[in-house]
């Protein structure tokens, strides 16, 4: 049995953290410039980097998974939750995540689905992780 008191904000925070670092290292290579693995932990880590905002602001872990893996709910709940107050997201940052959402909720990066995709641009989404993880490492810290 899993013990869920042990999840904190900075734990989902880490590997919000390190899944963004990883994609950050598969961007540099252009053979995965659009590749499955590099959305996949690009939209991965959008998903944990709101989580553990919620977490640290004292959502309960099974509210968490209730959420499930929708990029767009992660948002809402994120805003509702004050995120907004750490880092500003602009209209064009909402459009990216719906974007990505698309093929993220629906796993086409964990299992291929052929045919024209629309997706952003990785470094659209890194630049996007990097202000949110940035703004939110101190809150989540304070919660281990």
């Amino acid at each position: 049995m899993t013990d869920h008191s042990r999840t904190t904000g900075m734990g989902l925070w880490t590997d919000a953290n390190e899944m963004f670092l990883a994609s950050k290292h598969l961007a540099t290579d252009k053979r995965f410039e659009f590749s499955q693995p590099l959305y996949f932990l690009l939209g991965h880590a959008i998903e944990l980097s709101f989580k553990s905002y919620l977490l640290a602001r004292g959502e309960s872990l099974e509210r968490l998974k209730r959420i499930g893996h929708d990029l767009n709910v992660c948002l809402d709940e994120a805003e509702k939750a004050g995120i907004v107050d750490l880092v500003h997201l602009s209209p064009t940052d909402r459009a990216l995540v719906t974007l990505m959402n698309r093929s993220y909720k629906s796993k086409e990066f964990e299992y291929r689905v052929t045919g024209a995709k629309s997706i952003p641009f990785s470094a659209d989404l890194i630049g996007l992780l990097e202000r949110i993880l940035h703004a939110t490492r101190a809150l989540c810290s304070k919660s281990l």
